[in-house]
């Protein structure tokens, strides 16, 4: 017959701020649009796309929140620092600390896995047990007749290549690892492509083109869905 407690839940502000990306201007002269054995406009299109996703992920993946989206590697928490010496390296004991820093409320979710730079996974392909054997074998290796091969794992979870990740060095937040659909995208203009032909170009015998987007990020969670593992410093 005793009554109930209450726990209410607390709440936050996040803000998902926006900022304007411009893919920078390209010109093009009339006789390279008119002689151009390929369709020169469509291809001047997907490179101002390129550019724009380009600068984007970098701002998503390391962005400082100042003038710019908060990137995952700003926003995360630290889940595990390389003992010194691991100024360039990483140990298998650290990869299992970084995987239970997370809490299991958010491991067990889906979009859980790893994100690094190419390098990084390369240095972990490296790491070999007592018998010397390497304890990451990607999956096209080991699966390589089944189906065209298997995604990359790494300890059963999935491994995001990410070249705007930072490469290992001193105090590098090098791994990444946790729940990202928990960074959340805010896009409020989509990707505007720009045809100009106005005199400032026209003049010159030129065809101008340039894209601008809106958008902006950021990491929704306070509760630790997404930790680093952090190189030593020395």
């Amino acid at each position: 017959n005793s009554a109930v407690t209450g726990l209410d839940t607390t709440f936050g502000n996040i803000t998902l701020d926006v900022y304007k990306y411009s893919s920078k201007k390209i010109a093009l002269p009339f006789e390279l649009v008119q002689d151009s054995f390929i369709d020169i406009e469509a291809y001047i299109q997907s490179v101002l796309a390129m550019r724009l996703g380009r600068i984007q992920n970098t701002h998503y993946t390391v962005g400082t929140g100042t003038g710019q989206p908060r990137g995952l590697v700003t926003a995360a928490g630290s889940g595990k620092v390389g003992t010194t010496g691991q100024t360039t390296s990483v140990i298998y004991d650290d990869l299992v600390d970084l995987e239970h820093s997370v809490d299991p409320a958010y491991r067990n979710q889906a979009g859980v896995g790893y994100m690094m730079h190419d390098t990084t996974v390369k240095a972990i392909r490296k790491i070999k047990d007592g018998q010397n054997r390497p304890i990451f074998v990607p999956g096209y290796e080991a699966n390589a007749m089944i189906n065209g091969g298997a995604p990359d794992t790494l300890m059963g979870r999935p491994i995001a290549i990410n070249q705007d990740m930072p490469v290992m060095a001193a105090n590098a937040k090098s791994i990444l690892f946790g729940q990202f659909n928990k960074y959340i995208v805010r896009d409020v203009m989509d990707l505007t492509m720009f045809r100009m032909t106005d005199s400032a170009f026209t003049l010159l015998g030129q065809i101008g083109f340039v894209a601008f987007m809106r958008t902006g990020g950021n990491l929704i969670d306070v509760g630790g869905a997404v930790k680093y593992y952090a190189n030593s410093a020395t």
